[in-house]
Parts: C-alpha cells; structure tokens; sequence
C-alpha cells in the first residue's frame, strides 16, 4: 500500500509533495505480478510513471503514453533543450527567443521549470521511456495547434494519436459538477445564481486543483475585479503557475489571441508560494479582455470559433474521434501482427 495521504494532493506537509513520485515504485511487483496473470494486448500508462514503464517493457507488453500535455508546449519544451537560448540569456528576467518554431515565442528563465534551471535527469528519462513506448496519446485536437501537431509527428519519430479535448467526452452534468474539491455551495445553487445574471457578465476564475494561493493574493484578486467597475463577456486571462503552464499561456496569448496575460513572471513548484501579483496588473488585464475594442471583439470571436472546433473535434467523423479509432485499428494490426 501506498503512504498514508500520499493517494490525494491535499498534503499537509509540503516536504511530502514529492514522495508520490517515489512511493508509486513499491507498486512495481504487484503491477508485474497481476500483468503475468492477465496479460492485455496493450497499456496506456501516464508519461511521469516510469516505474510502471520498466515492468510493462519487462514483460513484452505493448505500451502507450498519455501525456496531458499539447504539442506546443512539448514543442516549446523539446526546442529550449535542443537550442539551449535560455543559457544565453544575460538574467533570469531577460527575454529570449526559442529557435526552431513556426511562431516567435520568447520566454524567460524564470518562467522555465525547475529542471531547466537545476538540470536533473528526470526529463531525459521521461523521454527515453517514451522512445521505447509504440507510441503517445495526447489530449489536444488538430484544429486548436496544426503546425505543433504536425511537427510532433516528425520529432517524435513515433505515432500520436490526438484525442482530445477529454473533457468534452463526458456529457454527464452530475459528473462534471462533482470533480475536483468538494464546495461548500451546491450545483443548483450555482445556476439559480448564474440564471439572476445577465449574459456575458459573469467572470469565472480557475486555478485548478493543485493551485495554492495566499489570502493577501485573494484579497489582491477580489481588490482587482471590484476597481474594473464593468461586465461583458471575456475570453481568457492567464496566470501561469507551475508545470508548463508558462508554455500554455504563450499558446493562449501570442498564437491562438484568445487570452491576455496577467503578469506572472515566475515559475514555482505546485508546493512552494508564488509572488504576488498585484491588483493593479489584475485590474488592467480584466478591463483589458471585457473591453469593447475592436481587438478584443476580434479575441471573443476566436475563442468562440476555437470553442466550436473543440466540440466538433471529438463528435462522430472529427478529427478527435477519428484518431480514436485509429489508435485501436492500429492496435488490432499490431496484435495481429504478433500472432504471425
């Protein structure tokens, strides 16, 4: 059995928030163990549990990723530790250019990962397990980052299939309405909420599950939406935090333009506290996306256009869907292939 409390992230203790990745390991027997007793044609397991990797590859199983990560980001990601650009940069606050993709995108030092900054093996590992896995799932779509999708292809040297957004695959309200962290306000209360409210005139905030933020910055948040005074409709603000979410918002901002950025300038681990940021920036970039300039009427209609092509992604004849089903055609021949 796993450590006590190491099955949720609600952790106590921060000085735990790593041991997950460790603890896993102990499930390497059991894991071989029950795949010797019912052997599957095939496992898709996540990119981080590389334990489980070794034990499948062990035993001759065919083995898949998922990565919930897109392309751009694992593009932006592969070309910064081919190129190196972020070794040239004169600080960790001086932009730099990442060579080698189809958009300008420039970064910053301190909005790369830990192991960027650090080095560890940790991401060469990951890769090399991936080079001998058949092949990635990703949850992204084609029409949301076709040159990204594309030149994932070719790098990896490796099928992908694209399959998302994931999310969308579940119709099930009560289901959706029950994820994450318990609240303290239930489903219909919310809606009774949302239906008193004109349309286009709510802002939703998410951090997502694993954010941990300060109350001075929920102060700084609640101070910032007050001084804008306005409702409409907005596409995205972001706020990058941890993982590759620097990645995402360069994705969001500068080649999709559906979002703007709020300011957040450095990236943290999931555990440690992240730098304020102030009202004022929240301030401008709220005002910034409910605005009605033309720029910001052009944002909304892409991200209704990107929205549309999400939905349409994973129904009957899309793009999602269809890889879906050659994911398992590709897995009849390969199994047929083994028979002969």
């Amino acid at each position: 059995m796993l450590s006590v409390c190491l099955e949720n992230a609600e952790l106590p203790d921060t000085d735990m928030s790593a041991a997950p990745f460790t603890d896993t390991s102990i499930l390497q027997e059991p894991l071989k163990q029950l795949l010797i007793q019912h052997p599957p044609d095939c496992i898709i397991i996540d990119a981080f549990h590389r334990w489980a990797a070794d034990t499948i590859d062990e035993l001759q199983i065919t083995r898949i990723i998922f990565n919930g990560n897109g392309c751009f980001p694992r593009c932006v990601q592969e070309n910064i530790k081919r190129y190196g650009p972020h070794e040239k940069a004169g600080s960790d606050w001086e932009p730099f250019v990442v060579p080698g993709l189809p958009d300008r995108i420039e970064l910053k030092r301190s909005q790369l990962a830990g192991f960027f900054r650090h080095p560890s093996g940790f991401p060469d590992r990951m890769k090399k397990s991936e080079e001998k896995s058949f092949g990635t799932v990703i949850n992204s779509f084609y029409d949301l980052e076709p040159a990204y999708a594309d030149n994932i292809q070719i790098e990896m040297g490796k099928k992908a299939w694209l399959i998302g957004p994931v999310s969308l695959c579940n119709r099930n309200t009560t289901d959706k309405a029950e994820r994450g962290k318990l609240s303290t306000i239930d489903e219909q209360s919310c809606l009774n909420w949302l239906n008193c409210k004109e349309p286009n005139s709510v802002l939703y905030i998410s951090f997502g599950s694993l954010a941990r933020l300060v109350l001075e910055q929920l102060w700084e948040i609640a101070y910032g939406l007050e001084a804008t005074g306005i409702s409409a409709g907005v596409p995205m603000i972001t706020w990058p935090l941890s993982a590759e979410q620097f990645y995402n918002e360069k994705l969001i901002t500068d080649v999709l333009r559906i979002g703007v950025q709020v300011g957040s300038e450095e990236w943290k681990s999931w555990n440690e506290r992240q730098a304020l940021v102030g009202r004022e920036k929240i301030e401008v970039a709220v005002k910034m996306v409910i605005g009605n300039s033309e720029e910001m009427v052009e944002m909304r209609m892409r991200a209704k256009d990107i929205a549309g092509k999400a939905r349409r992604a994973v129904e009957v004849g899309g793009t999602s869907y269809n890889d879906a089903d050659t994911l398992i055609e590709d897995l009849k021949a390969l199994r047929q292939r083994q028979k002969c």
